[in-house]
């Protein structure tokens, strides 16, 4: 009895022994090949934004911790980054087009990835709209019409034409993309007194407001995470991009009733609103007015 109890033992020892080296084999085989997504960022990557590098020597050291808390939650937003991976066929070319002609840097793309997620039809609390979240005074200052009417911040081509202007006016302002995008968050005349009182002319020197603090970090994060979006996320939870469809402008005029003249066009009322939400009721004020609807041509 002794020596079957004595055996009992030494075979559960040796059957933990098994589990535990085999728990440990699974743990190994795990961490190396296992989840891979998101990426330990090494600084010797070069981080930039528009041609500047994001500097990470030992007086920018926060610089690091700054950067990785906006890409960590841009993981957590795994819905909102679906949203933008899906429209970004339907957008982002126009914008990129629109740059290039118009001599500016590329990254300036991610503008409106942060300030809208790509939509067209979004507003704020503060009062911002559209695709690139103008708000009314500035919008009015690059020609766009804001009343209740009309409002063509939620124009997506008239609104980048004015975004546009607004970066070259910037430019002239300020010598520094990343100032220039400060800018664009927090206005030209608040950051150009920070600058001023704070006796620097660096974005990275600054202390500002929250938001504008982690502007610049929230446009390098989305670049890092767009290029490297199959690291971060799965291709089959990412989906499929939306494929852009034909469309064609009408021209009109004074309309008292825009779902009744949809219905005499076989247009659908839903349809010119979805695709036009710069006109804020059911009809439209005396002018020319190029209604944006979609064509089987």
């Amino acid at each position: 009895m002794r020596e079957q109890i004595q055996k009992y033992y030494a075979d559960k020892k040796i059957f933990w022994r098994i589990v535990i080296v085999i728990a440990f084999v699974l743990v190994i085989f795990f961490q190396l090949n296992g989840d891979k997504r998101g990426m330990d960022i090494s600084f010797s990557n070069k981080l930039s934004f528009a041609g500047e590098v994001m500097p990470k020597n030992w007086r920018y050291a926060l610089n690091r911790e700054r950067f990785d808390r906006e890409v960590a939650l841009l993981e957590i937003n795994e819905a909102q980054f679906i949203i933008i991976y899906k429209r970004w066929n339907l957008i982002v070319p126009m914008i990129e087009k629109s740059l290039k002609k118009a001599g500016l840097p590329d990254d300036l793309k991610y503008i409106p990835v942060i300030e809208s997620a790509l939509r067209d039809n979004v507003s704020s609390s503060a009062g911002a709209a559209g695709l690139w979240q103008f708000m009314p005074d500035t919008a009015k200052r690059y020609g766009l019409v804001v009343n209740e009417f009309v409002d063509e911040r939620f124009d997506v081509a008239k609104s980048t034409a004015a975004a546009m202007l607004y970066f070259k006016d910037l430019g002239k302002q300020f010598d520094k993309r990343t100032l220039v995008a400060a800018a664009y968050n927090r206005g030209e005349n608040g950051l150009q007194k920070s600058l001023e009182s704070q006796y620097t002319n660096n974005f990275y020197d600054l202390r500002l407001n929250n938001e504008t603090s982690r502007y610049v970090f929230r446009l390098l994060s989305m670049k890092y995470v767009w290029e490297n979006k199959y690291s971060f996320f799965e291709s089959e939870t990412l989906g499929d991009m939306y494929s852009p469809f034909a469309t064609k402008y009408m021209s009109v005029k004074k309309i008292d009733d825009i779902a009744d003249r949809a219905r005499k066009n076989n247009l659908w009322y839903f349809e010119v609103k979805k695709l036009n939400p710069w006109i804020m009721t059911n009809s439209l004020p005396d002018g020319k007015w190029d209604i944006n609807i979609i064509t089987n041509d």
